[in-house]
């Protein structure tokens, strides 16, 4: 990294936040503020603590990382921005400045502000302590500060874990670099992906990236899963800037730039299902995604996909026969966790290859392999599930050796996956009444 070692050193608060500071700039793709008050209270309750121990040594309190463009007189926050905008509010309460628009409101800023407007608001009652206080704060509590120029290598650092607070999880990094993939693109464009991507539950984004896409990538290369996690962001930074420009990237950059306006030519208007075939099209599992906007279409419609998908698939209106506490318990219980991330993996893979069109009559096979190994465990756990899934449980009796996310990408016509030869266990490892329910429901299915 091309760190300037002239501006790498320990700052103080009003070195880095006061009039004489530098221009500090917090860029789109870092996430919302998220601190709590609970957090708040205690940088608030250090920071005194601090004083009244060693009053007169400087407080260290981490890192901030800027990158400093040569074209630029401003400096990006790459990593301590839920800090410097604590210490901000912090800083102007203490010099008595109003903020009335933080006055009331429910978000995470809002709450912050309103907790540390009753700390200071108590700690003004004796002006002595509230001016060692304020001196402190602004003389002997520091950060070290780290500046480089180079934005890719800044990049690395986004991993690292915030001061008391939360360490970026992975689609996070990813958000950050498709957004730098669009340094092109009007800030209107950056600032509407972001609102988009942000609309999105945390969760929710771990369990579309961790759950179902990197699996499905592993599983059907016949590569063992495992969590999701910094360093494996390479499966779905796609074709980018530096990627070299031969022939297999530019072929997917010129389908993803050519398929949405010949769809558009040749389906004018269409009802929702179809819609969703064409959007299946631009966005197919065993192609790369391409960087930047495209990604961030291709993450809204695949985790629309598998919100939609986890409903319907357990909907009492596609599971005749089934009663509603059963379907709950398939869904939700602890016991089919892992059945049920086979199930809906699998039927995202199936339609996005094969639509939807003979789903009704798939989706019951697809539950039966899925649910399979339920009944063949006493415990079904990940290294069991992993396994199945390679189709490396043929050796357990009852179970069949169809790793179907192979074969899935295999084949381009879904008559050729072999769904009907699905084996399953004759009898449930366990006595429990949830295990005889579905054993004989994947009879009824065979």
């Amino acid at each position: 990294m091309a760190i300037n070692t002239a501006l790498l050193e320990f700052v103080s608060v009003d070195e880095l936040l006061g009039p004489h500071g530098p221009a500090l700039r917090i860029p789109d793709f870092q996430r919302p503020y998220s601190w709590t008050p609970r957090i708040a209270a205690q940088l608030f309750t250090d920071i005194e603590d601090a004083l009244n121990d060693r009053p007169e040594h400087p407080y260290i309190m981490g890192t901030v990382i800027l990158l400093k463009r040569p074209e630029e007189s401003h400096f990006e926050v790459v990593d301590g921005q839920q800090r410097l905008l604590t210490l901000h509010l912090l800083r102007s309460l203490l010099r008595g400045e109003k903020l009335p628009h933080l006055a009331t409101g429910s978000t995470p800023l809002h709450l912050v502000h309103q907790e540390l407007s009753r700390r200071v608001a108590d700690l003004e009652r004796d002006d002595l302590r509230s001016a060692r206080y304020r001196d402190f704060l602004d003389t002997r509590a520091q950060v070290l500060r780290i500046v480089t120029d180079d934005e890719d290598e800044a990049f690395q650092f986004f991993d690292s874990q915030n001061f008391r607070g939360k360490a970026l999880r992975p689609h996070d990094l990813l958000k950050a670099f498709h957004l730098r993939e669009m340094a092109e693109a009007s800030t209107s464009e950056q600032r509407a992906v972001v609102e988009q991507w942000e609309k999105a539950d945390e969760n929710d984004l771990d369990r579309l990236f961790g759950t179902y896409l990197a699996r499905i990538h592993w599983w059907s290369r016949n590569l063992p899963a495992h969590a999701f996690g910094t360093s494996d962001l390479d499966l779905f930074k796609g074709v980018g800037r530096a990627t070299r420009r031969l022939p297999g990237a530019e072929y997917h950059r010129a389908a993803k730039a050519v398929l949405p306006g010949l769809q558009e030519w040749a389906h004018p208007t269409t009802d929702a299902t179809a819609m969703r075939d064409l959007k299946r099209a631009q966005h197919q599992l065993d192609a790369p995604v391409v960087a930047g906007r495209s990604f961030f279409d291709f993450a809204a419609f695949m985790l629309e996909e598998s919100q939609r998908l986890d409903e319907e698939l357990f909907s009492p209106a596609t599971s005749p026969g089934v009663s509603h506490p059963d379907l709950s318990a398939f869904r939700d219980g602890a016991r089919f966790r892992y059945c049920r991330e086979l199930y809906v993996a699998a039927a995202l893979y199936y339609t996005n290859k094969y639509s939807e069109a003979d789903l009704a009559h798939a989706r019951r096979r697809l539950f039966r392999w899925a649910y399979a190994p339920r009944l063949a465990y006493e415990r079904l756990g990940w290294r069991s599930t992993d396994n199945y899934a390679r189709g490396l449980s043929d050796d357990v009796d009852g179970l069949s050796g169809l790793n179907l996310f192979s074969t899935i990408r295999d084949s381009l016509d879904p008559r050729e996956v072999p769904l009907e030869n699905v084996t399953v266990p004759q009898s449930a490892r366990t006595s429990n009444p949830e295990d005889a329910t579905l054993l004989t429901l994947l009879k009824e299915i065979g």
